[in-house]
C-alpha cells in the first residue's frame, strides 16, 4: 500500500511537469516582436510602430493593439495614421486609433502577418509637457485572430528583445580635463585615452534603459583634416542603464574638435559632444593638447621630445582661462609653406591653444642652435596658421600700426638659440617657423 501511494505521488508530479511543458511549447508557437521609434529627428511627435511575426512562428498574427504612454494623446479615427508599409504584398491591415490605442486589424485571415512578415505605420500624437511626461513606454498586445477576439490565453508571446521605449535624444558628458580645480575643454594626448560618456534619453527625457544600436561615434571638426589619427572604440550601451561609453586615443595635437553619435535604427537622431557648461555654447569644441595650464599668473611651459623647441606663456587672470601647448611633426601637417612660398625648416610645429582669454597675450618660443644653425636671426620668419595648417602667413613685427598678432622681438639668446616673442589675440592659433 505504501509503495502504491508513493508511485501515485510520482505519477502526479510527472503529469504536472508534462502539462507545464506542453503549455510552454504551445506559447512558443506564437512569438512576435514589436518596436516603436521616433519616425525622424525632425518629427519628434510622430512614431513608427512596427509588428513582426517571428520567422519560426507556427501561427499568423492577425491583430494587435499599441497603447500610447500615459498623457500622450492621438485623435480617434485614421487621421493620425500614415506611411503604412509591409514586407509582404499579401499582407493588408486596417489601422486606426480609438481611445489612445492604435489598432492593427488584418483585413482577413488570409492577409494577416505570416511567419517573418512585417508591417509598419506612423502615428502622430500630442506629447505632454515635461511635468506630465512620466513614462515613454508604449504597451502592446497581439492575437492570432484578425478582430482581436478570443480569451486572454489567445495572446501571442512578445519577444523580450522588443523595444517599446523610443529614443528621444543623446546627451554627452562634457569632454575636457579638470586642472587645478578648473574644468577646461582640453584633453591630453600621449600614453592616455579619454572616455567619452553618452546618455540615450527616451522621448520623456529619461534614461532609455533598453536602448542599444548607436553608431560608433564619428569624429568631426570645424575645418577639414582634423582628428586624422584617432583610435575610437565602438560605442557600447550595456547593463540596461541607457548610458554608453567609448574611449578615444589621439596621436596628434588638434583643436576645435567635436564628436557626433548617431542612432542607427532609422530615426536619424544624433547628438554632438559638449565641452562647456556655458548655455550660450552648449556644443563648443574641445582641443587635444600635450600640456594644459590654468590659474591666473601660472607660467605654462612646454617642450618637444628632444628639448630643441621650448615655449612658455603666462596664463592671464580671466575667469577659467587655460592654455594648451603641443607640437606636431611637419610630416603630419597638410601644408609646410609660408605665404605660398618658402618651406618651413624647423621641424616640429608648435600648437598654441588658449581658452577664455579676454585680451592679447605673449608667447615666447625658443629654438635651439642645433635646429636653427648659425644664420642671422633676421633671416627667419615666424609663420602662423589659423586654419589647422591648411595655409600659413608670416607674422609682421609689432609697430604703431600693428599692435597684435605680431612679433614683439626676434633674436639670438644664450647659447645661440633663436627666440621669438609673439603678441597674439584671444583665439585658437597655431604656430611654426619658416
Amino acid at each position: 500500500m505504501r509503495r502504491f501511494l508513493r508511485f501515485a505521488c510520482v505519477g502526479l508530479a510527472l503529469i504536472g511537469v508534462v502539462t507545464a511543458a506542453s503549455a510552454q511549447a504551445a506559447g512558443n508557437t506564437k512569438p512576435y516582436s514589436a518596436n516603436v521609434r521616433v519616425e525622424s529627428a525632425v518629427t519628434p511627435n510622430k512614431f513608427r510602430l512596427t509588428l513582426t511575426n517571428d520567422p519560426k512562428a507556427q501561427q499568423a498574427l492577425g491583430s494587435a493593439n499599441f497603447t500610447l504612454p500615459a498623457n500622450f494623446t492621438a485623435p480617434d479615427g485614421v487621421s493620425a495614421i500614415s506611411n503604412v508599409s509591409t514586407s509582404n504584398p499579401a499582407v493588408s491591415f486596417n489601422i486606426s486609433v480609438l481611445s489612445n490605442v492604435v489598432q492593427f486589424r488584418a483585413v482577413s485571415s488570409s492577409t494577416a502577418l505570416v511567419a517573418g512578415a512585417t508591417i509598419s505605420a506612423d502615428v502622430t500624437v500630442t506629447l505632454p509637457d515635461s511635468s506630465g511626461c512620466t513614462s515613454a513606454a508604449w504597451g502592446v498586445q497581439a492575437k492570432q485572430s484578425n478582430d482581436f477576439s478570443g480569451a486572454p490565453g489567445n495572446f501571442m508571446a512578445l519577444n523580450p528583445a522588443s523595444d517599446l521605449t523610443p529614443l528621444g535624444s543623446f546627451t554627452f558628458a562634457p569632454i575636457g580635463t579638470t586642472v587645478s580645480g578648473v574644468f577646461v575643454p582640453q584633453v591630453l594626448i600621449g600614453d592616455r585615452t579619454f572616455a567619452i560618456g553618452v546618455n540615450a534619453l527616451d522621448t520623456c527625457g529619461h534614461l532609455d534603459q533598453d536602448y542599444s544600436g548607436a553608431t560608433a561615434a564619428r569624429t568631426t571638426s570645424q575645418v577639414p583634416t582634423r582628428l586624422q589619427n584617432v583610435t575610437f572604440t565602438a560605442l557600447n550601451f550595456s547593463g540596461g542603464t541607457g548610458s554608453g561609453s567609448a574611449n578615444i586615443s589621439q596621436a596628434n595635437v588638434e583643436a576645435g574638435d567635436t564628436i557626433t553619435v548617431t542612432d542607427d535604427n532609422g530615426s536619424g537622431i544624433s547628438g554632438v559632444s559638449t565641452s562647456s557648461g556655458d548655455p550660450a555654447h552648449p556644443n563648443s569644441p574641445f582641443d587635444v593638447v600635450q600640456t594644459i595650464c590654468t590659474g591666473a599668473g601660472t607660467v605654462c611651459v612646454w617642450h618637444n621630445n628632444n628639448n630643441s623647441i621650448n615655449a612658455n606663456s603666462t596664463v592671464p587672470g580671466d575667469t577659467n582661462a587655460s592654455l594648451g601647448f603641443g607640437f606636431r611633426s611637419q610630416n603630419s601637417i597638410s601644408s609646410t609653406t609660408c605665404d605660398g612660398g618658402s618651406r618651413a625648416l624647423l621641424g616640429d610645429v608648435v600648437d598654441i591653444n588658449p581658452h577664455n582669454y579676454g585680451s592679447s597675450y605673449q608667447v615666447t618660443i625658443v629654438y635651439s642652435k642645433s635646429v636653427t644653425g648659425n644664420g642671422a636671426a633676421s633671416s627667419f620668419r615666424f609663420c602662423l596658421s589659423e586654419d589647422d595648417t591648411q595655409s600659413w602667413t608670416s607674422l609682421p613685427t609689432c609697430s604703431a600700426s600693428i599692435t597684435t598678432k605680431c612679433i614683439v622681438s626676434q633674436g639670438r639668446v644664450s647659447g645661440g638659440a633663436l627666440q621669438f616673442i609673439l603678441l597674439l589675440p584671444p583665439g585658437d592659433p597655431w604656430g611654426g617657423v619658416g
